[in-house]
């Protein structure tokens, strides 16, 4: 059985489709450069459609982008990850949480672990059963009012598998893309890989 000091994972992900983003990352000097370019390049065929005079390898907003994901991965608990996918033409970055944790002696259920249970959503979580391969697993959807009473849209996917519970959450208020990142998100599951310690 893993426990929390011994609990080993990764995740097997990366370029062009998603960004892992480093919570130290303001203390590795290529990195900020590096994802500017990679921003700049997948902006292009935005750019182009947009504005046939634009000129190519700019964009506005890249420093705003990088400085949002940085500010996120930065406010996480130190065992918590951000990653964030670039695959969706119209909207991308979007940001994912990562957590693996030991499920402990006494888990809680499933359902409270992903967010279906408690708070005041605006109608009942929609609760999904994984596709087996992505074993012991649920996707929940909810919907939620912030202080302005904008409709906030919460899917997360959990999976409990050897004691270990792996939950990935995403946030958005553009609530057309849950149906289009729903799908990513349980594929992002089946890249994270865990193991025992040695």
């Amino acid at each position: 059985m893993m426990t929390g000091t011994e609990r080993v994972w990764s995740l097997d992900i990366g370029l062009p489709d998603w960004l892992s983003i480093p919570s130290q990352v303001r203390e590795i000097d290529w990195w900020r450069p590096a994802v500017a370019l990679v921003f700049e390049t997948l902006s292009e065929p935005d750019l182009q459609l947009r504005d046939p005079d634009s000129t190519p390898g700019t964009l506005t907003g890249v420093d705003a982008a990088i400085d949002t994901l940085l500010e996120f991965s930065e406010s996480l608990p130190e065992d918590y990850r951000l990653v964030a996918f670039l695959g969706l033409q119209d909207a991308w970055p979007l940001p994912v949480v990562v957590t693996v944790t030991a499920a402990g002696d006494d888990p809680q259920d499933l359902l409270a672990a992903a967010g279906a249970r408690g708070g005041q959503p605006i109608e009942l979580p929609i609760v999904d059963y994984l596709p087996d391969e992505l074993g012991d697993g649920i996707r929940v959807t909810r919907f939620d009012l912030d202080d302005n009473g904008a409709v906030w849209a919460t899917v997360t996917c959990a999976r409990r598998e050897d004691d270990v519970d792996t939950i990935l959450t995403w946030r958005t208020n553009r609530l057309d893309l849950v149906p289009r990142f729903s799908p990513v998100l349980e594929s992002l599951l089946g890249a994270v890989r865990v193991g025992s310690a040695a």
